[in-house]
Order: C-alpha cells, then sequence, then structure tokens
C-alpha cells in the first residue's frame, strides 16, 4: 500500500522569513505549502527619515515586526541613530531577535500575548505621559497602539518605512492547490497577509474559510473569525515559528468537526 501524502500546511509568510517555519514543519511530518501572500517593499527614505528627525531625541521606540525592524535600520541610520537613553520595546521574540541581532540589547518584549494588547499590558508602556514615543510600522498597519499610548499622554510619533501589497502572482498556484484539495491546514502570522490570502483566493475564499487555521496571536483569530473564517483556529502559545508549528499539530490531531 502506498504510503500516504503528509498534509499540507499553507505558509503564508513573506519568502524570505518562511524558511523557519517550513522546516519545523517538515520535522513534524507535513508537506510545508510556501505561498508569500504578500510582497514586503521599502519606501523611500526621504519621507521616514525627516519624520524620525522630528522626533528625536525620542525616549521609547517601538518596533511592531521583524519586517519593522528590517526597514527601520536604514532609516535609523540615515537620521544619525537613536539616543542611548532611548528604549527599546518589540511586540514579539522575532522583532526582539533582529534588533539584537543589529546590536540593540535589552529590548522590552511581552511574555504572554504578542501583539499591541500584550505591549501596551506592560508596565513601561503604562507610564508614558510626556515621553517621545517612535513607533516604527508599516502602511495601513493596526492604530491601537499609537492611539493609545497618545491618550496615555505620549507625544507619538509614526514612522512608516515600509509597504505591504498582495502578491497577486500567487493566485494561480493558491488556485491549484484548492482544486487539488492539498490544504489541510493554513497559517497566519498577521492580518495583513490574512486578508491577502482570501484575495488570492477570490472566488474561493470561502472554501479557505472553512479550513483549520494557525495563528500567532488571539487578536489575529478574532479578525479572521469577523472576517469570517468559520473552520477551527488555535492560537500559538507565544509569536515563534515553534509556536505556530505546535498550534498547527494540536490543529490537524482533533477531528474536522472539533468544535473551537
Amino acid at each position: 500500500m502506498a504510503e500516504a501524502a503528509a498534509p499540507g500546511v499553507l505558509v503564508t509568510r513573506p519568502a524570505e522569513q518562511a524558511a523557519a517555519l517550513c522546516r519545523l514543519l517538515e520535522a513534524s511530518g507535513f508537506s510545508p505549502l510556501l505561498l508569500p501572500t504578500l510582497a514586503i517593499e521599502p519606501l523611500d527614505l526621504a519621507t521616514p527619515t525627516a519624520t524620525l528627525r522630528t522626533a528625536l531625541p525620542c525616549e521609547l521606540a517601538i518596533f511592531i515586526s521583524a519586517n519593522a525592524v528590517r526597514h527601520a535600520l536604514p532609516v535609523i541610520a540615515a537620521a544619525g541613530g537613536l539616543p542611548d537613553h532611548c528604549a527599546l520595546a518589540a511586540v514579539g521574540a522575532a522583532s526582539a531577535a533582529a534588533l539584537n541581532a543589529a546590536g540593540f540589547r535589552d529590548v522590552v518584549v511581552p511574555q504572554t500575548r504578542f501583539d499591541s494588547e500584550g505591549l501596551l499590558a506592560l508596565p513601561d508602556l503604562r507610564a508614558v505621559a510626556g515621553r517621545r514615543v517612535v513607533i516604527f510600522r508599516g502602511e495601513e498597519g493596526r492604530r491601537l497602539l499609537a492611539q493609545t499610548l497618545a491618550a496615555r499622554g505620549a507625544e507619538v510619533h509614526e514612522v512608516v518605512c515600509y509597504r505591504r501589497r498582495t502578491a497577486v502572482d500567487q493566485a494561480p498556484r493558491l488556485a491549484a492547490w484548492l482544486a487539488a484539495g492539498a490544504i489541510a491546514a493554513l497559517t497566519a502570522t498577521s492580518r495583513a497577509g490574512y486578508q491577502a490570502l482570501l484575495e488570492l483566493a477570490g472566488p474561493r475564499a470561502a472554501a479557505v474559510a472553512e479550513l483549520p487555521l494557525a495563528v500567532l496571536a488571539p487578536a489575529l483569530g478574532a479578525y479572521a473569525r469577523a472576517r469570517g473564517q468559520r473552520g477551527p483556529v488555535v492560537s500559538a502559545e507565544h509569536a515563534s515559528d515553534e509556536a505556530l508549528a505546535a498550534a498547527v499539530r494540536q490543529l490537524l490531531a482533533r477531528p474536522r468537526n472539533h468544535p473551537c
């Protein structure tokens, strides 16, 4: 009897960030199906650099993703660097690791919930009245962080240093996998990435919404539900590739009709 094919798991991370998750899924007995739903593009340095210079000297710099770190670094360099006394915060472990790799230390990171809500719950972000805060982010991201910190009395400057666009060239590949029934589960690591997946699916978006979904944070799971996700949803215990792979294992170990 022929050996059954490994269950296919859709990996929606940008291609340059997907290798570790794909390896973990393969080690867990799955077949990773790489479908980068978003293309990440830097913006011209002039505008974000001017925005950052206006914000300097800042007392707190927040990076909302590993992409934010990657695209903020040249902006920071062009602006002359961050002050030595500037505290650093990141939404998750991947962002903190990217900062560490760039030579930054003592990064504040949530310990349980890896999203804006988790970051806002930290003591370092509660007592911000009168402090000048810089948030490095992409276009069209959530505004909760900036709005909440401003409401707490901070002077907030948002430095938009990259854009995300739907990777429309991936639509035929997704259509072929859906038609073949090759996808056993989905993964999503950002709201924009999940929304782009639905856009790429087009008329098959309803079929996508029925599939099990592993997400990187509870807020992302709630967003997917609000967008019509009907299949089981499991959130990773923390924002790492290892935890996301564990969420996939949990999803595919339960019956498809298991209540969520």
